[in-house]
């Protein structure tokens, strides 16, 4: 498929807040992509269909996941947001037809992280969070430790994320529990 298919693809899929934001983070991934090495015609296609099913009512996603056993934690089944990564790298197979496991994976936990991150996980979990449309507490810090070091800035992220979902009695997901544990015993 060329880039205009994957264009129309993703904005027949989300509301047209969503979409621009897929684009911005699309963009923002495109321009990490040289910084770490990675092809970006699966930086494109990744970070562009990060949210293929954010859209999808939790029910529709606590369905999905539970038919095609997708489910790994509790957390999913209280939060079912933290599903539309898993689910949407499902739907991006079976409905789109993307076969590439790395996109797959990128797609999957672009919003858990999980502890075997390689380059294009990171570049599309942290496009996710720093493209131009973000504007929450500590995203102009995130930015600019992602400029220095984008791996300091994972670990950034990932600190905001729990501290995020502590202030807010969510359950934390495992997979980010582990990532960030991983990234600090490989820094060390």
């Amino acid at each position: 498929m060329d880039s205009h298919t994957y264009v129309n693809i993703i904005k027949e899929k989300l509301s047209p807040e969503r979409f621009q934001h897929s684009l911005r983070v699309m963009e923002t991934a495109m321009g990490m992509a040289d910084r770490l090495n990675v092809e970006k015609e699966k930086v494109y296609i990744a970070a562009l269909l990060h949210d293929y099913a954010k859209d999808l009512k939790p029910e529709e996603l606590l369905e999905l996941a539970d038919k095609n056993s997708l489910l790994t934690c509790h957390a999913e089944k209280v939060q079912p947001d933290l599903l539309h990564g898993p689910v949407g790298a499902w739907l991006c197979r079976s409905e789109v037809g993307i076969a590439d496991e790395a996109v797959l994976q990128a797609i999957r936990y672009h919003s858990t992280g999980h502890a075997a991150m390689n380059e294009l996980d990171v570049v599309v979990y942290l496009a996710d969070l720093i493209e131009p449309g973000r504007s929450y507490k500590g995203v102009e810090e995130l930015r600019e430790i992602c400029d220095e070091d984008i791996y300091a800035g994972l670990l950034y992220a990932f600190d905001c994320t729990l501290l995020y979902v502590i202030e807010r009695e969510m359950l934390i997901h495992p997979y980010t529990i582990e990532a960030r544990n991983r990234l600090l015993t490989i820094k060390r």
